[in-house]
């Protein structure tokens, strides 16, 4: 089970949050702003964090731009009662791994939870079919899978644990186009309420790597192309 820190200032959704993910054995701290929440998270035991985008110190997107800046990786999820899709879209471009609108269903926030804590934890990386041992080079990039760490021109790139995890399965089933309900499936567990999550995470992806490297299949899903250095038009 897992250290989650629960941010938010009302101290009658976290206790609610608390028990519901104590009783499935996780272990919960709080923060009630975004200052303590930040020197949590720089602590670096906490595996995953809830949080809240209407912080009393800052603004949760702003937090978690400043984390991703800082080169921190925690996943993150945002809770907001928030439901313009123009935010959704910007926490998740901000390094948000995930958003859920309150209120939400308890189920659905443990299963998301769950789902990343299962992508972010896994640490043997599966082979990309046609990669030499366990990197893979499309220049200008190389895709170390063992390491889980992606160079362009040389330089590391940070990736977020989801966005490694979209990149990891369009790599693995290189040369082959993969529908985005499979992708989501095997990153999230689920393909229900998570399409325009996965688009954010490819649009990150493809900002951070080169708008080449990811192919639309347009009405079906994703591609990495197999041919060695090709990178193909995108579409959005």
């Amino acid at each position: 089970m897992a250290r989650v820190l629960v941010v938010d200032d009302d101290p009658r959704l976290v206790k609610v949050v608390g028990k519901l993910l104590r009783k499935r054995g996780h272990q919960v701290e709080s923060a009630p702003n975004g200052e303590l929440a930040r020197q949590a998270l720089r602590r670096g035991d906490i595996e995953i964090a809830l949080l809240d985008v209407n912080l009393p110190d800052i603004n949760g997107l702003s937090l978690v731009f400043q984390l991703r800046e800082e080169g921190n990786n925690t996943p993150l999820i945002l809770l907001t009662v928030r439901t313009d899709v123009h935010d959704q879209a910007l926490g998740l471009r901000l390094g948000g791994d995930d958003y859920i609108a309150k209120p939400f269903n308890p189920e659905v926030l443990l299963a998301r939870i769950e789902a990343v804590l299962r992508r972010s934890a896994e640490s043997a990386p599966r082979r990309a079919e046609g990669a030499r041992g366990d990197r893979l080079e499309i220049p200008p990039l190389l895709i170390d899978l063992t390491a889980r760490q992606v160079y362009k021109d040389g330089v590391a790139v940070r990736l977020a644990p989801m966005e490694w995890a979209v990149l990891e399965f369009l790599v693995t089933n290189r040369g082959r186009a993969v529908s985005k309900e499979e992708l989501m499936l095997d990153v999230w567990g689920t393909s229900q309420g998570v399409s325009r999550t996965l688009a954010e995470h490819v649009s990150r992806l493809r900002r951070k790597l080169g708008e080449g490297l990811i192919e639309t299949q347009t009405g079906y899903g994703y591609l990495i192309p197999s041919a060695p250095g090709r990178f193909a038009a995108t579409g959005r």
